[in-house]
């Protein structure tokens, strides 16, 4: 057991330096501390599966890569062509909602020309909020903990344009109010991710 442990420590100090990061931006992508990853390096612990799991994907590696006794080979991590793939999967597929948006767009137009401009209008700020829900997806899959919060708080407030748009018209001299309810949840989004934050930080001690 303790050969396994110094085995998996040397490999993954190893693919650390071949992604020419230090512990400290390491520890930052996967969400824990510079002292968690010096102790996984000194043989002193083992991440779980999960972690291992995570550290494979940055590194474009499989988690049998940590476990192999024989010395690493060299490979050429491309650690920012990987991530740029996962930007670019986001970017798409938000990009899709307002290809959407402009077909519905350009179908209603034709079809009724006197209310193109109205519907234009909300068919792209629809196609706002609807993006951000895309993107906070993949976030929560691939992104960081304070990438997730801007997004949410990005989906919160253009929500709260979109309700405030439609509503306009009926609650003219109340609906600003729906600004109330949105700041209320910004304070929830925040508390959340913080004490997520402090939860992780304290698995780790």
């Amino acid at each position: 057991m303790d050969e396994l442990k110094q085995t998996i420590a040397n490999n993954l100090a190893e693919y650390r330096k071949q992604a020419h990061l230090t512990q400290q931006q390491l520890a930052e992508k996967i969400n824990y501390t510079d002292k968690a990853v010096s102790k996984w390096e000194r043989g002193e612990g083992v991440p779980d599966v999960l972690v291992l799991k995570e550290l494979a994907d940055i590194y474009g590696i499989t988690v049998n890569d940590f476990l192999a006794s024989h010395p690493v080979q060299r490979k050429k991590l491309r650690l920012k062509d990987f991530w740029a793939k996962r930007w670019l999967i986001t970017l798409l597929s938000a990009g899709l909602v307002f290809l959407i948006a402009t077909i519905v767009m350009a179908v209603w137009w034709m079809v009724a020309p006197a209310d193109g401009r109205e519907v234009a209008k909300y068919a792209y700020i629809t196609a706002i909020p609807v993006a951000l829900i895309v993107t906070l997806v993949f976030s929560c899959v691939w992104g960081k903990l304070w990438m997730r919060g801007v997004v949410a708080s990005a989906l919160i407030w253009t929500l709260c344009l979109l309700i405030h748009l439609v509503l306009n018209d009926v609650l003219t001299n109340y609906a600003w109010m729906i600004y109330l309810i949105g700041a209320a949840l910004q304070v929830l989004v925040v508390l959340w991710f913080v004490l997520i934050y402090f939860v992780r930080r304290s698995k780790q001690k």
